[in-house]
């Protein structure tokens, strides 16, 4: 009895969606089998005075599926992978230190027909003795799963929409450029994917951008790409690698040198720049 119910959970978890509304989206939505929902807006951005309250709603959009119930609840963001996804704590915190106590929504549940929307009143309220920095939670709208079966499997899912609460005061903003690289040291195509490795070390969430230029074994620029065009964000005590793709249409053959100049800071600009050489080999061209 015991390994059996083993199993039926293991599908139940096997056959849950979790989606995460990401930085630069509107909206947040999640399909599965046959269910579909849209939270808007995909996050709360931010700068406030310790102490102060925010209030918003948050707009949830049953879009297939049928009549479904959908419950609404916070959670603390308790990291970031290098790729930039945010991970969540597996509760909701009621400890007032924590930011997802602070989000109080004023409905637990909503319950809408196909097509329906329904908007969620919130409040943030924001303790008096906070420290300037920056704060992060989400918002999560959660259907649970069906009632297991012998023949079936249940559906569930998340869709988080982040709260990033930047609290007014002296900050630290500092960024370190960890490493800057190229999967690989010889390309057989002039088609180069850039990583670059960037830990924040301050106090809040920042956003770094900047420029990739590239030049050939004779000094001469043959192209210059955008870093983080998309303004990405890297969390507090966090580190993130970014991925930055240049393709050349010409002919390109040797030595080619890269130089990354990335732009951070909160009210002081700085630009910190790396470089790293590679190399291109066409075999086809070439007959090889």
């Amino acid at each position: 009895m015991v390994k059996n119910s083993t199993h039926k959970r293991t599908k139940l978890l096997g056959n849950m969606m979790f989606l995460v509304g990401l930085f630069a989206l509107q909206s947040t939505y999640a399909h599965a089998q046959g269910l579909a929902v849209k939270v808007q807006p995909s996050q709360v951005d931010e700068v406030v005075d310790a102490g102060q309250v925010l209030e918003g709603e948050l707009t949830v959009t049953n879009e297939e599926g049928g009549k479904q119930t959908y419950f609404i609840g916070t959670r603390n963001i308790t990291g970031m992978s290098e790729t930039g996804t945010p991970s969540f704590a597996d509760e909701t915190s009621n400890d007032p230190l924590e930011t997802a106590a602070w989000i109080k929504p004023s409905l637990e549940s909503v319950t809408m027909e196909v097509g329906e929307s329904v908007a969620v009143p919130y409040r943030i309220e924001i303790p008096t003795d906070v420290s300037p920095g920056s704060y992060f939670a989400a918002f999560f709208v959660t259907r649970e799963a069906d009632k297991v079966t012998e023949t079936g499997a249940g559906v569930g899912f998340h869709v988080a929409s982040l709260v990033n609460l930047r609290i007014r005061g002296e900050v630290n903003d500092d960024m370190l450029f960890r490493e800057f690289f190229t999967e690989k040291a010889i390309f057989t195509t002039p088609s180069v994917i850039f990583k670059t490795k960037i830990e924040n070390t301050g106090t809040i969430h920042q956003r770094p951008l900047g420029i990739i230029n590239i030049s050939d074994m004779l000094g001469n620029e043959v192209g210059q790409v955008k870093f983080n065009e998309t303004g990405g964000a890297i969390l507090p005590r966090f580190d993130r690698i970014f991925d930055t793709t240049w393709e050349y249409d010409g002919f390109a053959l040797g030595r080619y040198t890269a130089q990354a100049s990335v732009l951070f800071g909160d009210e002081e600009k700085r630009t910190i720049t790396k470089e790293v050489s590679f190399w291109i080999l066409p075999l086809k061209e070439l007959g090889i």
